[in-house]
């Protein structure tokens, strides 16, 4: 058992603790760090609806189970798309850890640009993977309605240029015999029956 003093300065001491009926073991000599909690914090904005990189942070709160203080510990926050293996990167957190106390620690965790599907936010602590969680990134909508609205556009445009090609390569109206000028609708000036 680990005790140590609240008010005052500082003083600690390690006291074996026995139970009745369980083995005893001496406290292990060194730091060692556990995950007490973890969850991924955060949500998508309007940019991400159109593609930009979805972020998330990863908030952990390690304990430091052994008896010496943990010094800016080293982390590896790994990525993985659906069953594919972690891209891990590495993050130094800066602070310490001293025995039997808590700590949280915060990491930025980002995506490539268009990222969706189901994803894997881990974090190793040495060679040990001490948190796993999912994240299901919803698919940039936007960017399929750019895309969409894009072809509407180049296709109104074709069209448009399409129908201009075909009236300059189309032979103008012949004029219909006897008259000096080209044919005029029934409806032209002068030309409805005389009211009965």
């Amino acid at each position: 058992m680990h005790v140590a003093t609240v008010m005052g300065d500082a003083q600690g001491a390690d006291v074996p603790l026995v139970v009745a009926g369980h083995p005893v073991a001496p406290v292990p000599s060194g730091a060692r760090l556990g995950v007490l909690a973890a969850r991924l914090e955060g949500s998508s904005g309007l940019l991400t609806w159109f593609g930009a990189p979805p972020e998330r942070r990863l908030v952990v709160t390690v304990g430091n189970l052994g008896s010496g203080a943990v010094k800016d510990p080293v982390f590896r926050v790994g990525t993985a798309r659906g069953v594919l293996a972690p891209v891990w990167e590495e993050r130094k957190w800066n602070g310490t850890v001293p025995a039997g106390q808590r700590a949280r620690v915060v990491f930025d965790v980002e995506l490539a640009a268009g990222a969706h599907g189901p994803y894997e936010v881990s974090l190793k602590y040495g060679e040990k993977v001490v948190v796993t969680e999912p994240w299901d990134v919803g698919r940039p909508w936007g960017v399929v309605l750019f895309w969409g609205l894009l072809g509407c556009v180049v296709a109104v445009g074709l069209f448009r240029v399409g129908m201009v090609v075909v009236d300059r390569l189309r032979p103008p109206p012949a004029a219909p015999e006897g008259s000096g000028g080209p044919a005029l609708p029934w409806f032209a000036p002068g030309t409805l029956p005389p009211p009965e």
